[in-house]
């Protein structure tokens, strides 16, 4: 498969790129589960 082969590659000559991405997903979901927290914790009072 040489699609994989090449974003393999990619990944592998750029790792700080590819650690950047997953940072920024997992901040993404901790906002996004915040903001679950503060609508349920709203929808009790």
């Amino acid at each position: 498969m040489p699609f994989l082969g090449s974003v393999y590659q990619i990944f592998g000559l750029y790792p700080e790129i590819y650690h950047a991405m997953i940072a920024m997903e997992m901040q993404e979901e901790e906002v996004r589960n915040e903001q679950v927290e503060k609508s349920n914790t709203e929808m009790e009072d």
